[in-house]
């Protein structure tokens, strides 16, 4: 860039000085100043864009271990509060436990259909139960929308909605 700059620096220079009324030699005394200033000025541009990069890239390692530290606690943010096969977690409201994968796809077809007389069939035919809410589960498996839980106090086994869970810390 300071090539291309020198390049039309100098005509340009002694052009102005010929029109302003300075002599040939005023005007080449003033074009080799200027040059000169040019010089200074880029070499003195490429040794502080030197310095900048020698600081990257010597704060790069810090920069990437701090990522690395900050994805890790999020990781571990994450698994401390998405509940993992072994814990123990606590019903948040009242809820309808489905005693088998079947009778969990069910329930929730009736609940979106607005079903209360199918809920309560389902019910009597003891393939859902109630749960309380505050009643503590044991984790079995857990997926994204459904966790087959083991309830602490009656030990039955079943599938409750995910989002229906927080774990016990």
């Amino acid at each position: 860039m300071a090539v291309s700059i020198n390049k039309w620096l100098l005509p340009v220079g002694l052009a102005i000085m010929l029109v302003a009324g300075c002599s040939n030699e005023e005007a080449k005394q003033g074009a080799n100043q200027m040059e000169e200033e040019t010089e200074n000025a880029a070499n003195t541009t490429e040794t502080k864009t030197k310095d900048v990069v020698d600081q990257v890239k010597q704060k790069s390692p810090e920069i990437i271990q701090n990522m690395k530290d900050t994805y890790n606690e999020s990781e571990q943010a994450v698994k401390d509060n998405t509940l993992q096969a072994g814990d123990t977690a606590t019903v948040q409201k009242d809820s309808l436990l489905a005693l088998s994968q079947d009778s969990y796809d069910e329930l929730y077809e009736l609940i979106e259909l607005n079903d209360a007389d199918g809920v309560d069939n389902i019910m009597k035919d003891q393939d859902v139960k109630e749960i309380k809410q505050g009643s503590e589960a044991k984790i079995i498996e857990r997926d994204l929308r459904r966790t087959k839980v083991k309830m602490v106090n009656s030990g039955l086994e079943g599938y409750l909605p995910t989002n229906m869970l927080e774990p016990i810390k």
